[in-house]
């Protein structure tokens, strides 16, 4: 009887997949038909992280993909995705501090 890889217990490729769409562990252990625990020691022996840290690297390329087409769609007029970005990149708000001068100031 030989001994199971890493490779041979995780199917690494349906793995990546669909972590790029931020599943939880118990998901993904479900779907592979294998443990949580096999899983995260699989992530840790091969790649020394974590389910969560492992997740986040892989759903970096989501990420990009979805602001570069936030910003795209921002920049050809979609209104409603550039006040959305304005306010969650540029930290624009709906209502703006008020300016304070020295003359509205009450010390108690």
């Amino acid at each position: 009887m030989t001994k199971e890889t890493t490779q041979d217990i995780i199917e690494w490729g349906k793995l990546d997949a669909m972590l790029q769409f931020k599943p939880t562990l118990k998901l993904c252990a479900d779907y592979l038909g294998i443990g949580q625990t096999t899983i995260k020691d699989h992530i840790k022996a091969k790649y020394d992280k974590t389910f969560t840290e492992y997740r986040e690297e892989k759903m970096a390329g989501v990420k990009l993909k979805l602001q570069q087409k936030a910003m795209q769609m921002a920049m050809s007029g979609n209104a409603t995705m550039l006040i959305f970005s304005l306010k969650n990149l540029c930290k624009w708000t709906d209502t703006p501090e008020p300016d304070i001068e020295d003359g509205d100031l009450e010390f108690v």
